[in-house]
């Protein structure tokens, strides 16, 4: 049957579309139970708007066949990770109009080799896919509708089984509940399977399986909040590899112009916490908390916790925290050679601007 389909559609692509029609794929991997989907063919490349009427889906003893169209412009979101991987990395030319065309592709899939090689680039790809799962979450915990909160736990479970896979230098297309699942050898099911995992999250796989049973919504939420939160962790321990490999020394000069700004910031924090005014105190404690984050990331810093010692009976936590943080980032600025831009009285700044003059 398999034979007969492929020769039907180059025939009817050679006798109808001979310029319409680019390429004829099939895909390995992709059948359950010896039906040989995908392999006697899954989608063409169209190479005019007419060649698009080759799209087709019918049913012959039982099982359905999707010949449709995929362009090259999609081909090439697949080879940038942002579409379907399976398509180009477990293709099989059926038919190419000419050598061009074949060529053309083989290219598109060489990029895709060379993508998942890259370790900069899957990473990023990784953080996207992470990021799309914290949209969903958020949405996900105002659903009221049971079904719908457990397709979004499966739709979490997909990006984050995407990112894990990229950042193992390989792809997944479906969610990967457990081990045997991952590592099932069977060459027919490489669309619901991962064989080349080494590195996975803690505890991902005990999460994962635990969404097939989950007994209702609030379940699922609870375990896609903890699949989201092992995968996080993951990155950030990928983050610090590539920092510690990568990163390139940081201009201290420019990290002491950051504190000489946000000095105005500890200054207030100060006062608030003195004088017991917890609102302004809470407001420019969450500012420079974010401050901290963010030069932890540009500079390869310690992330600093400030705001776990925001006690609105206790200001004095905050103000201590504060100020052992700012003596430290002030070590740091002082320990790569640099000097803080400060002076003790006006006099002494007008004095000193009159010296430059």
């Amino acid at each position: 049957m398999t034979n007969q389909l492929t020769k039907w559609v180059i025939e009817k692509i050679k006798k109808e579309y001979r310029e319409d029609i680019a390429l004829l794929i099939g895909i390995k991997g992709h059948s359950t139970n010896g039906d040989d989907h995908g392999e006697c063919f899954d989608y063409f490349v169209p190479s005019t708007r007419r060649g698009e009427e080759l799209s087709r889906a019918f049913i012959v003893a039982g099982i359905g066949h999707d010949l449709y169209p995929r362009d090259w412009e999609r081909l090439e979101r697949s080879a940038t990770l942002d579409d379907m991987t399976i398509v180009l990395a477990n293709a099989t030319i059926l038919y190419a109009r000419t050598k061009e065309d074949e060529e053309r592709f083989l290219a598109i899939r060489d990029r895709l080799y060379q993508n998942l090689a890259n370790p900069e680039f899957t990473y990023r790809k990784a953080c996207e896919r992470v990021e799309m799962t914290k949209k969903i979450f958020t949405d996900m915990c105002f659903e009221q509708k049971g079904y719908r909160v457990r397709n979004a736990a499966a739709d979490i479970l997909l990006h984050l089984t995407q990112a894990i896979a990229f950042l193992n230098g390989t792809f997944a297309d479906n969610q990967i509940y457990s081990e045997a699942q991952a590592y099932d050898g069977c060459p027919e099911s490489r669309i619901y399977a991962c064989p080349d995992l080494t590195e996975i999250p803690d505890h991902f796989f005990v999460h994962a399986r635990k969404l097939l049973g989950a007994a209702d919504a609030d379940e699922c939420r609870m375990l896609a909040q903890k699949l989201i939160a092992t995968t996080i962790a993951f990155l950030e321990e990928k983050a610090l590899q590539h920092d510690c490999a990568d990163m390139a020394e940081p201009d201290w000069t420019e990290f002491a112009g950051w504190y000489q700004e946000m000095s105005l910031t500890w200054n207030r924090i100060r006062y608030y916490c003195d004088n017991c005014l917890v609102e302004k105190a809470c407001v420019d404690a969450t500012y420079l908390q974010d401050e901290l984050i963010r030069i932890a990331q540009e500079y390869g810093v310690l992330e600093y916790n400030l705001l776990d010692s925001y006690d609105p009976d206790h200001l004095e936590l905050l103000r201590h925290r504060a100020d052992r943080i700012e003596s430290e980032i002030r070590d740091i600025i002082t320990s790569h050679g640099v000097s803080i831009d400060e002076f003790d009285t006006l006099e002494d700044f007008l004095a000193s601007e009159k010296g430059e003059d």
